[in-house]
């Protein structure tokens, strides 16, 4: 009877370790996902505005920085009005801390692991 009791407790402890495993994969997927449709939604207004207004600007990193990106540089991006049928782009660059669980000794815990995000997209004024 303590026999089973100690297989299942074992199990258990090995099934919570694998969830938190896979939880935490996923939040840094989720996370960077929901940066490209951040990117993209901006992209679609910046087609109609014919650039990114400095209002655009503020939201779209105080969004990026909701997702824990930091260090956000929007270098190259079409920050003055085009003509219609211009190339306008959006280029984002920043660094987003992965968290990962390290196993050291036996022990568990959360390292940092500052990873660069690019994001690249150009499209046409449609003003």
């Amino acid at each position: 009877m303590v026999e089973n009791m100690l297989v299942m407790m074992i199990n258990m402890v090995v099934l919570c370790a694998f969830l938190v495993i896979i939880f935490g994969a996923f939040s840094g997927i989720s996370d960077k996902w929901g940066m490209r449709q951040t990117a993209r939604e901006y992209m679609l207004i910046m087609e109609t505005e014919g650039y990114l207004t400095p209002a655009d600007r503020a939201n779209l990193i105080s969004e990026l920085e909701g997702y824990g990106l930091s260090n956000i540089s929007l270098s190259g991006t079409t920050m003055s009005e085009v003509d219609y049928g211009n190339r306008i782009y959006l280029k984002i660059s920043g660094t987003y801390n992965e968290n990962v669980l390290s196993f050291a000794g036996g022990l568990s815990k959360v390292a940092d692991h500052p990873v660069q995000i690019t994001i690249n997209r150009q499209t046409t004024a449609k003003q």
